[in-house]
């Protein structure tokens, strides 16, 4: 173990970004506004950026609102996804007798109240003809999508045989989905990680139809993900060159060992703005932590692993962290055969940024070059439709071709992304934005 003493490896730490005139916005227009400070903003010319084929990582599919009855075997169908509205007008689904996500009491899932800047549902998110035109609208050539509802519930079902059978009819209805536009649209499977067996089948469906990687919850029960009982999804993944992404979610939360997604701290907060703070990058980065401390990485050396929806500037700490903590605790971690900073630096570990977020020049300066994608999270309350590929173009942070690798090289060598369409959105998107047309397509 000397190779954890101190006097070995030299953390990498962080550099101070350059001070820059902040930008005013008011605290109504949220901590990133619409670049309204447009001249403050001002990147390198847009036409650099025409031929640029740019990939969002993280965008998303509405499949709770698809009745997926006639795609379930028949002994099933009685437990389909129902539909509903709970009392405060929210969208949920009724799966094994609960509400997903939870609406009121501890750790609630999406709710209001919310300001206009919040973005609302679109009919791309089940009809993909509307997804495309929604695509050129943002600037987006190719969208790696992920489920909502029925994707961020089903790895906490109690019952894994049905939460096999959702994953599957889920799986063919987003194939149909992406089979409009195969060279734009890419799907991303679903898995039931409660069965891992189960989910072994599926990952060899999905690599046979042509999802682009997997979906893998952030835990199971509370069981995190660096538990052997995960290892046969390892062991298929990598034996099958497909990429697993970790996507976090809030309102999921069960009893322990039983059911349930959770949490990080949502069990403490009665607010939903408390529980999307800390739950999405909180439980990112305990998922990594842990899978990077109990040696799956190590076991499984050519596994690749995202981490979506969560940011990407609490990287550098995150890792300095964990090889600090070396340097005392190994013994804790003796599956663990290299330095935590090592292995989120080698190609098994890349994670999505936020459009807007600022900051990422000292991701790049910390962990190199190849680590984020841009992820457009289309069309979550959150997002920033039909922005958000502006946003990144607009950023004083990051170098043309940093923003280039961002957009573009880094989810090509994640995803191992072939038979790609030329590019043509950022054109399209570039008319809308400088002729108005955008700004109402986002108040739509």
């Amino acid at each position: 173990m000397d190779r954890w003493e101190k006097g070995g490896a030299v953390l990498a730490s962080p550099c101070d970004s350059v001070a820059e005139t902040p930008v005013e916005t008011s605290f109504g227009d949220g901590l990133y506004s619409d670049r309204n400070a447009k001249a403050a903003l001002e990147g390198p010319p847009m036409e650099n950026f025409d031929n640029v084929l740019v990939i969002d990582a993280d965008g998303h599919v509405y499949e709770g609102n698809v009745d997926l009855t006639s795609r379930m075997p028949e002994q099933w169908r009685s437990q389909a996804p129902v539909r509903l509205k709970d009392n405060e007008g929210n969208s949920r689904i009724l799966l094994e007798g609960r509400l997903w996500s939870a609406s009121q009491g501890p750790g609630p899932g999406v709710s209001g109240p919310m300001t206009e800047k919040a973005r609302g549902y679109r009919p791309g998110m089940v009809d993909p003809s509307a997804r495309l035109k929604d695509m050129d609208q943002e600037g987006i050539d190719v969208a790696v999508l992920f489920g909502t509802q029925i994707a961020l519930t089903v790895n906490g079902l109690m019952s894994g045989e049905l939460a096999t059978v959702l994953c599957h009819a889920v799986n063919e209805w987003l194939l149909e989905y992406c089979s409009t536009d195969p060279k734009r649209l890419l799907a991303v499977g679903l898995i039931p990680c409660q069965a891992p067996h189960a989910a072994v089948k599926e990952l060899e469906y999905l690599t046979k139809a042509g999802a682009v990687t997997a979906m893998l919850p952030t835990n199971v029960y509370g069981r995190n993900m660096g538990d052997t009982m995960f290892d046969p999804i390892y062991d298929c993944a990598q034996s099958l060159g497909m990429t697993l992404s970790v996507h976090p979610q809030t309102g999921h939360d069960g009893v322990p060992g039983v059911s349930g997604v959770m949490g990080a701290g949502s069990e403490r907060f009665f607010k939903y703005v408390y529980v999307h703070m800390t739950a999405f990058p909180f439980e990112l980065m305990i998922a990594m932590m842990h899978m990077i401390g109990e040696g799956v990485f190590d076991r499984y050396p050519r596994l690749r692993v995202g981490f979506m929806e969560g940011g990407a500037g609490w990287l550098p700490f995150w890792a300095e962290r964990f090889d600090e903590h070396i340097e005392k605790l190994a013994p804790q971690m003796p599956e663990l055969k290299r330095r935590p900073s090592e292995i989120i630096k080698s190609e098994q570990v890349v994670l999505t940024c936020e459009s807007e977020e600022t900051g990422l020049d000292r991701v790049f300066e910390a962990n190199g070059g190849n680590t984020v994608l841009y992820a457009s999270d289309y069309c979550h309350w959150d997002c920033h439709f039909p922005y958000s590929v502006k946003d990144i173009i607009d950023g004083k942070d990051l170098s043309f071709a940093q923003k280039e690798k961002l957009l573009n090289r880094n989810a090509i060598d994640f995803f191992r992304l072939k038979n790609l369409p030329q590019p043509r959105a950022l054109k399209i998107a570039r008319q809308s934005w400088e002729n108005g047309s955008a700004q109402k397509v986002a108040n739509a």
